[in-house]
């Protein structure tokens, strides 16, 4: 009677340590692809502030420097200014890869939103250290 009784005790506990594996394997796979999900999205993030400031600088060489030539008060006009966003906004979609795009996409990153704060947070880099030249 005790080897039945010990028997079944052995069983069930074989099958609650067996269950419980299986559930912390489980849960430990979650985490593991939640880690290389979110690096995904870094490297996606990265990619796409690449981009944006690459084509910033592009902007900066080709277009902006005429534009403030050729005006009476070497400042942007309005209409310049949202000129230049759209062609931030084609230029870095442009660099960035399509699997950074789905990505992004998939996180629900607002790609508008990234592109244009990293091209502003160059640009006003860029004006910061202009005005430390002028200061100097």
């Amino acid at each position: 009677m005790e080897n039945v009784i010990i028997e079944t005790v052995v069983s069930i506990v074989s099958t609650l340590v067996v269950t419980l594996i299986g559930i912390l394997g489980a849960w430990l796979m979650s985490k593991i692809g939640k880690t290389a999900e979110l690096k995904s999205i870094a490297a996606a993030v990265e990619e796409a502030t690449g981009a944006a400031q690459t084509t910033v600088l592009e902007l900066q060489q080709t277009v902006v420097e005429d534009l403030k030539a050729k005006s009476a008060d070497g400042k942007l006009t309005k209409h310049e200014i949202e000129d230049l966003g759209r062609k931030l906004l084609k230029g870095a979609y442009d660099k960035m890869s399509a699997s950074c795009i789905n990505t992004l996409n998939a996180a629900g990153v607002d790609l508008n939103a990234l592109i244009t704060g990293a091209g502003e947070a160059l640009i006003a880099e860029i004006k910061g250290e202009e005005r430390g030249k002028h200061e100097a």
